[in-house]
């Protein structure tokens, strides 16, 4: 596992290596982050964004039908090349399988079995969509395709076992996502887990949309009786806009937007596709909601409505 760091005054992206950095104990500590192995970032604010490494296959090359058209290009899956994505028998839980091997190709069967559904919403938006919107979807699916694997790889670098197994479950979180954007599914308020723990398996990731990770970390008190919390955020392949007031506690009536521990404020930063980027919020007036200690209330990303919910 990699240490948590501490870094100057630029945007805290992680940019390569062990992605998550240890808070020290006090808040004149937590003010930086720092990038782990990697460019630093300009003196604009800006971050270059990590190179991901590229998914081992694929969309396929488009193929030509007639003059001027193009074909419907499938998902090809990086575990199971040579064809499209199929329909795949799978257990009905991946959980306490036998080996390693078996619960990564049960996240696996479960994932292409998605994207066989996938493909079968996005080739029929395609067949009756006009060429712009064709032009569209074929870009729009590489994209996605593109980063999906790299996404998941950056969350798990611990270099143990459990690392091929967890980023099996991320790409089958990734596409789950994605059907349900295909499809114009609104799914339901995701309920996760909230910790302190640093290792990337035991944080709860939420999947947006756009395929974008978002985790967070309590990682002390302060002096207010409060929480600092360290969002997480990795950009899939439309990037994330950070707006720091969709990041707050909730419970019931009570809110808590907290505060930016500087430096600096990383509102309208938008984060590269596959890269990583922290910010610190330091949520100061929990100790004013009249239900803390019955613990009813969480941390919540609500980008318009709420989406995710860490208990």
């Amino acid at each position: 596992m990699g240490q948590w760091r501490i870094s100057g005054p630029k945007p805290g992206v992680v940019v390569g290596g062990p992605w998550l950095v240890r808070i020290a104990t006090s808040i004149a500590v937590i003010g930086g982050l720092a990038a782990c192995g990697g460019a630093a970032p300009s003196t604009s604010g800006q971050v270059s964004p990590t190179t991901a490494p590229s998914a081992t296959h694929a969309a396929s090359p488009v193929a030509t039908t007639s003059a001027g058209a193009t074909a419907f290009v499938p998902i090809v899956e990086p575990f199971d090349p040579g064809h499209p994505a199929r329909t795949e028998s799978a257990p009905a839980s991946c959980t306490g399988l036998a080996t390693t091997l078996a619960t990564q190709r049960c996240y696996q069967a479960k994932t292409e079995t998605t994207d066989a559904a996938i493909d079968a919403v996005q080739d029929g938006q395609y067949r009756s969509g006009s060429r712009a919107q064709r032009s569209a979807i074929l870009a729009d699916d590489s994209a996605w395709l593109a980063e999906r694997e790299p996404v998941c790889a950056k969350a798990f670098q611990g270099g143990g076992s459990n690392d091929a197994i967890d980023i099996a479950a991320c790409m089958f979180d990734e596409s789950t996502a994605r059907l349900d954007a295909v499809k114009g599914v609104t799914p339901p308020e995701a309920m996760l887990k909230a910790t302190d723990n640093t290792d990337p398996s035991a944080l709860s990731w939420y999947t947006t949309p756009k395929g974008s990770r978002i985790a967070m970390v309590d990682t002390q008190g302060d002096n207010s009786g409060g929480a600092i919390i360290a969002w997480v955020i990795i950009a899939g392949s439309a990037g994330f806009v950070i707006n720091p007031s969709q990041f707050y506690f909730s419970d019931g009536s009570f809110v808590d937007h907290g505060k930016i521990v500087p430096p600096p404020d990383p509102s309208g930063y938008r984060v590269p596709p596959g890269a990583q980027y922290q910010f610190n919020i330091d949520y100061t007036h929990l100790s004013a909601d009249p239900n803390f200690a019955k613990g009813a209330g969480g941390y919540v990303y609500v980008p318009g409505v709420p989406v995710a919910i860490w208990q």
